[in-house]
């Protein structure tokens, strides 16, 4: 690959034409108003998706009447260069130079790459999701913002070129577009790879494991650091959040403390620790090393010290605690990421894209009932995580359903409520009940309860089930009947072994092929399914059986 990647329509600058009449006096016969519409036209908010078959798109007229200008060859150069810096990257790959036949490293074009592809805008690099235009050094992002349409719309500009494909888009027409002549381009540089820039070396590159492939790894306890490790086994093998730190490299690519700090063996301090960053580290460690050795979380364990003091030390923390101060951290840092902190909350699931909105959170409605005319007034609390009591078992076995029917059965308040429709004080009933459903469902046990200064542990066995099915707990109409979408399958369970002061967690975990293992730190075992179920559970994860 040529060491000239930055392509002149990048967003670190350079003229994308020497001649700049070339290409302006072939947009004139487009009329497009300022609402963005091309004769009553309709510009989407955003591209089509991406078709499969890129031979069945035909040329536009905007396009057939540029290709057929004396602009064309201009446009060939300009889509060569867009085309090359979009072109997907192999670690497992050689890159030569075309400028001297030298190696190129990996991480040196990956680099260019992502400074070539920031949104000109935000300066975000939304990478797979950008527009780079044809006709100035404007890249764009395609998401939230739509700076790429913002650009179309305020110089029209009708062309940019996908950087997930390599295809053209235009705006006017508000589709992709295609040209046998660009396709010849597109095909030569991303349908086979770009291998006439690559040597392929197979030293580079080996067939993954099972250990790889599932992350069967433990952690080495560094110092009563076994609720640390439970929790990240319970992330670790979450599809969605591995999804999440996987396919989202909205983070990745912008947290300016990444690769110099965590990917590199850079020193930690506090003005660069990054938790996000230092989580996305364990991930590419554990999916892509076949050691069985357990893991050092140094650099997590030190990010963490600085983020929150109570953590510093060696003493055993409560892992409940720990897994929320995770998922505070992946919010914050987004929000530093994305320069905005205006994002929501917390506790406000509207709109967030970070790992804890996308996948833990969900809505619980409470309605309070006038004891005197029986209206209801309703209050709807943002939740990533239910926390229920243990109900009284009087000798009896009790199961989640019983802890959830505790949850949401109607209670009599002691307390005087002014009622909004008749205004009377009375004492009035609660109830509980999910006004939405998240991806996946984090549930505690509260085995620790706080009394007079003092905490003593609940050790009452509850049942817990394989598949869950919350229908007759969520709000809404036909509650009665079995809804797929509300039903969940058990994938992890931790549990907190021995006394308050003198406890120790494991974690059991269910792999993609329905094994049960448990992990205690840096020992794992293979465990039966009723190993599991007959646990005295502190912490359990469900995950939506229908995605």
């Amino acid at each position: 690959m040529s060491k000239k990647l930055v392509p002149a329509s990048s967003s670190n600058g350079g003229e994308m034409y020497d001649d700049d009449d070339s290409f302006e006096e072939e947009q004139h016969t487009t009329n497009v108003n300022g609402n963005g519409n091309e004769n009553g036209f309709h510009i989407p908010p955003t591209a089509s998706p991406v078709p499969d078959n890129y031979s069945s798109i035909v040329a536009c007229p905007h396009i057939k009447s540029v290709l057929e200008s004396r602009a064309k060859e201009t446009v060939f150069v300009t889509y060569r260069q867009a085309v090359t810096i979009s072109q997907p990257l192999n670690p497992t790959q050689t890159f030569i130079s075309n400028k001297d036949g030298q190696e190129v490293s990996f991480d040196k074009l990956l680099a260019k790459q992502v400074a070539s592809l920031k949104c000109t805008d935000c300066h975000l690099n939304h990478f797979q999701n950008s527009m780079i235009c044809l006709q100035c050094p404007h890249v764009g992002c395609f998401g939230s913002h739509n700076h790429a349409m913002l650009h179309y719309k305020s110089t029209q500009h009708l062309f940019a070129i996908d950087s997930r494909s390599g295809l053209l888009y235009c705006f006017s027409c508000g589709n992709y577009t295609n040209h046998s002549a660009l396709e010849e381009i597109r095909s030569e540089i991303m349908g086979n790879g770009g291998t006439n820039n690559v040597v392929y070396n197979e030293e580079n590159y080996s067939d993954p494991n099972e250990v790889s492939i599932n992350a069967l790894k433990g952690f080495v306890n560094l110092g009563a650091t076994c609720f640390m490790s439970s929790i990240l086994q319970t992330l670790i093998h979450n599809p969605i959040v591995k999804y999440q730190f996987f396919n989202n490299d909205l983070h990745y690519f912008n947290c300016e403390r990444n690769r110099l700090q965590y990917m590199n063996g850079g020193v930690i301090e506090e003005n660069n620790a990054c938790i996000t960053c230092s989580v996305d580290s364990i991930f590419q460690y554990f999916f892509s090393n076949s050691s069985t050795e357990g893991f050092g979380m140094t650099n997590l364990l030190t990010t963490s010290w600085y983020k929150k003091k109570s953590l510093a030390g060696f003493q055993e923390q409560d892992a409940h605690e720990f897994w929320q101060f995770l998922l505070n951290e992946f919010h914050s840092d987004l929000q530093r990421v994305m320069g905005r902190p205006s994002l929501p909350a917390l506790n406000d699931n509207n709109q967030c894209k970070c790992i804890t909105h996308t996948t833990f959170s969900f809505e619980l409605q409470s309605s309070i009932k006038c004891a005197s005319c029986d209206q209801i007034t309703e209050t709807i609390d943002p939740m990533i995580d239910l926390s229920l009591e243990i109900k009284n078992s009087q000798n009896k076995q009790i199961d989640i359903y019983d802890c959830l029917d505790l949850f949401t059965s109607e209670e009599k308040l002691d307390i005087l409520y002014t009622c909004n429709f008749c205004g009377d004080k009375t004492k009035p009933t609660k109830r509980l009940r999910l006004k939405s459903i998240p991806p996946v469902l984090s549930i505690q046990l509260k085995r620790f309860e706080h009394k007079n200064d003092s905490t003593s542990k609940i050790e009452t066995p509850v049942s817990i089930p394989l598949f869950l099915d919350l229908t007759k707990y969520c709000d809404g109409e036909n509650t009665d009947s079995i809804d797929g979408n509300k039903v969940f399958e058990l994938f992890a369970v931790v549990c907190h072994i021995g006394s308050v002061n003198t406890g120790h967690y494991i974690v059991y975990i269910k792999d993609g092929n329905g094994r049960w293992f448990m992990y205690d730190d840096s020992v794992i075992s293979l465990v039966s399914q009723q190993d599991v179920t007959n646990k005295n559970a502190y912490l359990l994860y469900y995950i939506t059986h229908k995605i």
